[in-house]
């Protein structure tokens, strides 16, 4: 008997199909399958112990799920101790019966590791491949090895019953010669009567045993002719079943080769179709791709229009600026940034156009913007940190400028005006250290040189001041206030003739200097010319009428030559200012 196992999740049709080929060669009631063979009513493990025991060949059809077919849980179906599948395979490979597995439609033998251990010795059996498109080729080969499987196993007949049929059919022969040739058989236990009659006995018997001789030649010869003829039918029957049965599979084959081709036509065209709607949808993509690449040009070209019309108006701001137009600056600038809201520069100038009207918290505004835009840009940080200056924030301001130098290491204004910064905080000796960088970054730089003279002569060094100052003036002699804050230091020191002189050029370089005017009446006073100190207050105090010290220093002048009013002057002065001329 051949058992064929097979999963009906994985390969029902070609097992069926499998089944009606074999039963061509074998006949049905050689073959196996639960399907067919099952009554209703039968313990199933049972009868498949029962039949996989009688087997004497076991064919085991794997397709491509075999492995990995899973129950309702989701646990594969192989690994689970009700597996039919798993039972039946195991049940004859415990039994040493001939497992051959059968591959179909392209399945591969399953590895040693992916199978539960009854099921191992399987990847040790040669299997064979069946395939859709070539099942009649596959299927005969399959046969054949059954066949040849199958010849080899022992025939199993009782010897005792052979030896006695063998014994028999001697016998009976071995009679049946001796009677047909009419040769006496002589008994012991008979009577011999006399010759004559003996003699005529033996002529009827031997008439009479030829008749019996001719008459079972005939009949041998019509049971031959009989048997002949019977085979010959038997024989031509066969052949029309042979026939027939060739007939049947090639129409089956004729058939599948039909359906194969119907389905790869079928196949084919819904490719055709496929690539067709691909091939469509491809150019649609490509098509809307190309206007939308053609709207994101066109939207770069007006953009790209938009900036160059922006910078272009930025830099008239920037010109307008310079020509001491703040407010048509604003309004340039403010449509820049209508035409590119990210225009950094026109930000920048309108930021310093505000700072110079005084509206500081919107100059503030405007960089902080540049800043947000563009957090790398020093500039932006160093006129924040201005506008921060202007407000009095010290600290914001030097913040600002302490990212405008880590911007731009070498931005020497930022480390002049951080160091005016330091120098309110009255932190002297970083105002002295910031104004020295500037100085180094430029050597020209007369206003630093300017300011960390005025540092040095509050920390009471009068002689690095002085240098300072004169370097500041030898850079610009136009520069009133170094001449001014000189002066101031020779005054200090004592040297009033200088003080007078360095004065005297502050006026002559700002002849509305009410600081100077003040300060070189004090170098008079102090030669003791209180007359000329007099008259340098009067026009100080012109200059500035709220000039509180002039006003105080004005009334001693007058007191020290004995002029009363110089009263009246004191009195003005502590009206100004209560914290002076006392």
């Amino acid at each position: 008997m051949i058992f064929i196992n097979y999963r009906r999740d994985d390969s029902p049709a070609m097992a069926g199909r499998l089944h009606d080929r074999l039963a061509q060669s074998f006949g049905r009631k050689n073959l196996f399958m639960d399907v067919d063979h099952i009554p209703p009513g039968v313990d199933f493990v049972k009868l498949l112990n029962r039949q996989v025991a009688a087997c004497d060949l076991f064919i085991a059809v794997i397709g491509p799920n075999w492995l990995d077919v899973r129950n309702e849980r989701g646990d594969r179906r192989l690994n689970a101790p009700d597996d039919f599948v798993t039972i039946e395979i195991a049940a004859a490979l415990a039994r040493d019966i001939r497992v051959i597995p059968v591959l179909v439609d392209g399945a591969r033998m399953p590895k040693v590791g992916d199978l539960p251990e009854s099921l191992k010795q399987l990847v040790n059996r040669q299997a064979i491949d069946l395939r859709h498109a070539h099942f009649g080729r596959d299927a005969e080969a399959l046969v054949e090895k059954i066949r040849e499987a199958l010849s080899d196993k022992p025939v199993r007949v009782n010897r005792w019953s052979a030896a006695a049929g063998v014994v028999a059919a001697l016998l009976l022969f071995g009679w049946i010669g001796l009677f047909a040739t009419g040769m006496p058989i002589s008994l012991p236990w008979t009577v011999q009567p006399d010759t004559r009659v003996q003699a005529e006995k033996e002529r009827l018997a031997a008439a009479k045993a030829e008749e019996e001789r001719k008459a079972k030649a005939a009949a041998e010869a019509e049971a031959r002719a009989k048997a002949e003829q019977a085979e010959k039918e038997r024989l031509a029957a066969a052949k029309a079943e042979e026939e027939r049965k060739a007939k049947a599979a090639a129409e089956a084959e004729a058939r599948a080769k039909a359906e194969q081709a119907e389905k790869e036509r079928l196949a084919a065209a819904k490719a055709e179709e496929e690539r067709k709607a691909k091939a469509a949808a491809e150019a649609e993509a490509r098509r809307k791709a190309e206007q939308a690449e053609q709207q994101r040009l066109a939207a770069l070209r007006a953009e790209e229009e938009r900036r160059k019309q922006a910078e272009a108006l930025a830099s008239q701001s920037d010109r307008e600026l310079k020509s001491g137009d703040s407010d048509r600056a604003i309004a340039t600038a403010s449509e820049a940034m209508r035409l590119n809201p990210k225009s950094v520069p026109a930000l920048i100038v309108r930021g310093v156009a505000y700072m110079r009207k005084g509206d500081h918290d919107r100059a503030i505004a405007d960089y902080s913007e540049a800043i947000r835009l563009n957090p790398n840009d020093a500039i932006a940080s160093y006129d924040r940190g201005l506008a921060y200056e202007k407000k009095g924030d010290h600290d914001r301001a030097i913040a600002d400028y302490n990212e405008a130098i880590r911007l731009n290491p070498n931005f020497a204004l930022a480390f002049y005006d951080r160091g005016v910064a330091y120098h309110k905080k009255g932190d002297l000796d970083r105002a002295i250290a910031d104004h020295t960088d500037a100085i180094r970054l430029n050597p020209n730089y007369a206003d630093a040189f300017g300011n960390r003279g005025v540092a040095y002569h509050k920390k009471g060094d009068l002689d690095r001041a002085i240098a300072d100052y004169t370097e500041a003036i030898r850079l610009n002699p136009n520069f009133a206030l170094g001449f001014f804050d000189r002066g101031i230091a020779y005054g200090n020191k004592g040297d009033h003739d200088r003080a007078i002189a360095d004065n005297t050029e502050a006026i002559r370089l700002n002849p509305n200097y009410a600081d100077a005017f003040g300060n070189r009446g004090v170098a008079y006073g102090n030669k003791g010319d209180n007359h000329r100190a007099i008259a340098d207050y009067n026009e100080a105090i012109r200059l500035n009428p709220n000039f509180a010290l002039a006003f105080c220093n004005r009334g001693r002048a007058k007191l020290r030559i004995n002029d009363a009013s110089g009263n009246a002057d004191i009195a003005k002065a502590r009206q100004l200012d209560a914290s002076i001329c006392r």
